[in-house]
């Protein structure tokens, strides 16, 4: 009787531990299924826009200088591309600003140096106060437009300043076919609405014994 009791016993506990490995086993099966859904539905994410949007990174605001002026800049301000200057700048670059401007008058006027492929930017200007201010410039035309490039200056009370740029054959036609050119000042300590004050529009042109000169219409 008693070896018969040891063999049911025996029996049972063989029983018991089977089923603890099929609930174990099964359990590892689920697991491994909602493990595979997730990982799927973590690839379909970035599909969305809305993920593109987050996975776009932050721009690096301390990149660029604020009182320089960019090509971009240039093309991008109030006037637009440089062939809607001539439409959209025409009225400004009043010969005189208030005070608080600290660029009390500007005028600009450009010559050109063909058989040295020269053009030269001169800026006649009073202040109210000794600043700093960036001047760009650049021309649009018949063979399409052309940036010349912008320089920081220190500006004291009275004076002319001046920026020399030697161009290549190719633009050098570009200037010659020019319509007409635009210079822009800028002044990082003025009140935003002194812009239009120093932006100039050059559309006369005049010959002159090494070249020609551009200045602004009366």
């Amino acid at each position: 009787m008693r070896r018969r009791h040891t063999s049911v016993s025996s029996d049972e506990a063989i029983a018991i531990r089977f089923a603890w490995w099929v609930a174990f086993l099964a359990t590892l099966s689920v697991v491994a299924v909602l493990g595979l859904a997730r990982s799927a539905q973590a690839l379909t994410v970035p599909a969305s826009p809305g993920a593109a949007i987050f996975a776009v990174p932050a721009p690096d605001e301390s990149a660029e200088d604020e009182a320089e002026t960019s090509e971009e800049d240039f093309e991008d301000e109030e006037c637009g591309a440089f062939e809607e200057f001539e439409e959209e700048c025409e009225e400004e670059g009043s010969s005189a600003a208030p005070p608080e401007c600290l660029l009390t008058s500007t005028e600009a006027t450009i010559s050109v140096t063909p058989n040295k492929d020269r053009v030269r930017l001169q800026v006649n200007y009073t202040t109210s106060a000794a600043t700093e201010a960036s001047i760009a410039y650049g021309l649009h035309g018949s063979k399409g437009s052309l940036y010349l490039g912008s320089e920081k200056k220190h500006f004291s009370r009275q004076g002319v300043q001046r920026l020399t740029k030697t161009v290549t054959e190719a633009q050098m036609r570009k200037v010659t076919a020019a319509k007409g050119f635009t210079v822009r000042l800028r002044v990082p300590a003025a009140p935003g609405y002194c812009k239009s004050f120093f932006d100039h529009q050059l559309d006369v042109r005049q010959a002159t014994p090494s070249g020609f000169a551009w200045r602004a219409s009366e």
